[in-house]
C-alpha cells in the first residue's frame, strides 16, 4: 500500500487483524489492517469432530426426508429436509427441497437465503444472489442474508455492489459490531482509506477497547500520507495495551517517516525487547537514514 525508493516498507503491511487476516498490500512495513468480521453463515464452521460424521449427517436427512413423505405439501418441512441435506454436502438436492418449499410457501424467504447458500456452493453465483435478492424482496433488512449476498458479490468482483450493500447493512445495523467492522475491512481492501477512516472510528465507538482496530484506523491515516493522525491514533491504542506488536512496529516507522529518527529507534527498541520481529530492509533504511546504528543516548526512556 505504498513504498518509499529503498523499497524498505516491508513491514508495515499485512492488513486486518481482528480475529482473521484479510491479504492486503498496504506499504511494504505495515502489519496489516486488524480485521474482526465474524464467520459468516455460508462460512460455518466444520462439524465436531465425531465417528464417521457424515454419515450421521446422512442419517439426519434420510431421517427428515421420511417426515416430508409423511406430508410432502408442507414447506417448513421442505425447508428443513433442505438443511439437513445442505449439512450433508448434499447440495443438488438441497437445491431440490428449497425450491420445494419456495413452491408451496413463494414468500419464503429463509428458503430463498439457504438456497441461495446452496447455488453459491454448486458454483452458480448469478443465481445465488438471484435468491438472495428475492430473500430480501422479502425481508431487505436480514443482517444474515445481507451478509451472503455481500460475501456472493465480493466472490464475484462485484465491489460496487458489495459496498453498497454493507453501507446498508451498517445504517440498518448502527450498533453492530459486525457490520461496521464488514464495511470497514471491505473498504479499506479497495484502497479507499478515508471512508474506510470513518467505518473503523464506528468499529470503535462500539468497542472501543480493542487495540487492534486502533491499529486499523492509523493505518488508514497512514495510507494516505496522514502521519500525524497515524501517530496520535496508533499512540491511543498502545495507552489501552502497550504491548501490541502492530503498534509499537507500526509507531517505529510512522517515526522513521516523519524523520523522527529518535523516537523511531525508541520503538525498535520497545520491539526488540518483546521479541517483535522488524524486517531488516527498515533497520538498514533507519540506520541510512539516521546515521545511526542503535538509540541515541541523548533518547528519553519514555517513547511517546
Amino acid at each position: 500500500m505504498m513504498q518509499r525508493e529503498t523499497n524498505s516498507n516491508d513491514e508495515v503491511k499485512r492488513m486486518v487483524r481482528r480475529r482473521m487476516y484479510v491479504a492486503v498490500t498496504v506499504l511494504a512495513l505495515m502489519v496489516g489492517c486488524a480485521t474482526g468480521s465474524a464467520k459468516k453463515k455460508d462460512e460455518a464452521a466444520t462439524p465436531p469432530l465425531v465417528p464417521d460424521p457424515r454419515a450421521e449427517l446422512l442419517k439426519k436427512a434420510e431421517e427428515q426426508r421420511a417426515v416430508v413423505q409423511q406430508d410432502p405439501a408442507n414447506a417448513e418441512q421442505q425447508y428443513k429436509l433442505g438443511n439437513a441435506l445442505f449439512d450433508a454436502f448434499q447440495f443438488t438436492e438441497a437445491r431440490a427441497a428449497y425450491n420445494e418449499a419456495i413452491k408451496l410457501k413463494p414468500g419464503y424467504a429463509a428458503a430463498f437465503c439457504n438456497l441461495g447458500l446452496t447455488l453459491k456452493r454448486l458454483g452458480q453465483l448469478e443465481e445465488a444472489i438471484k435468491a438472495y435478492r428475492s430473500a430480501l424482496a422479502i425481508e431487505p433488512d436480514d443482517k444474515t442474508t445481507l451478509l451472503n449476498l455481500a460475501s456472493a458479490l465480493d466472490t464475484l468482483k462485484d465491489s460496487e455492489g458489495q459496498v453498497a450493500i454493507l453501507r446498508h447493512l451498517a445504517k440498518v445495523y448502527p450498533d453492530d459490531v459486525q457490520a461496521q467492522v464488514e464495511l470497514a475491512h471491505t473498504l479499506f481492501r479497495l484502497g479507499r482509506y478515508e471512508d474506510a477512516a470513518t467505518a473503523f472510528k464506528e468499529v470503535l465507538r462500539l468497542d472501543a477497547a480493542n487495540s487492534g482496530d486502533y491499529y486499523n484506523l492509523g493505518l488508514c491515516y497512514f495510507n494516505r500520507d496522514d502521519w500525524d493522525g497515524a501517530v496520535t491514533t496508533w499512540l491511543a491504542g498502545l495507552a489501552r495495551n502497550p504491548k501490541d506488536p502492530s503498534l509499537l512496529k507500526g509507531l517505529a516507522v510512522v517515526y522513521w517517516k516523519r524523520k523522527d529518527y529518535d523516537q523511531a529507534w525508541q520503538y525498535v527498541t520497545k520491539c526488540e525487547a518483546l521479541n517483535v520481529v522488524l524486517d531488516h530492509k527498515f533497520l538498514q533504511a533507519l540506520r541510512d537514514d539516521s546515521g545511526q546504528q542503535g538509540p541515541s543516548s541523548k533518547v528519553s526512556k519514555g517513547a511517546n
